[in-house]
């Protein structure tokens, strides 16, 4: 269940995140849209993986011991489905690789644009699948 302070509070998380840099295990999709769950609800659903990866195998293997598998399946055992049409401000989206955080139009993933690194916005025309958070 969302806080009802929930806008203000993913607001105030998406505006800390602006200069984030990617980095596995600290600044990564996964832990990026688990905080913005964390700051909407007061629930955060990456607790069990936080501090157990630092590279991309490391997060395989936590994926497989803690997780469903891979993180698609994680993130579809911990909330509900819903087409990307249907996403809302809040909402977590996938676009075949990563997770995001819906903003309306556009989801911010943090990933690698231009040349930098940091938050990405990525249209919802490229997303493939959708979480209800709260």
């Amino acid at each position: 269940m969302r806080i009802g302070t929930w806008e203000r509070a993913l607001a105030d998380y998406l505006r800390a995140m602006e200069s984030v840099v990617f980095s596995f295990g600290e600044a990564d999709c996964a832990l990026f849209a688990a905080g913005a769950v964390l700051a909407m609800t007061g629930n955060d659903p990456a607790k069990a993986f936080r501090g157990r990866y630092k590279s991309h195998a490391s997060a395989v293997r936590a994926l497989r011991q803690i997780g469903a598998g891979d993180l698609e399946s994680t993130i579809d055992s911990l909330f509900e489905v819903k087409p990307p049409a249907f996403a809302q401000r809040g909402d977590l989206v996938w676009e075949g690789e990563s997770v995001g955080v819906c903003i309306g139009a556009d989801a911010l993933f943090v990933g690698e644009e231009e040349g930098r690194s940091g938050l990405v916005r990525i249209a919802r025309a490229a997303w493939l699948k959708a979480w209800t958070v709260g």
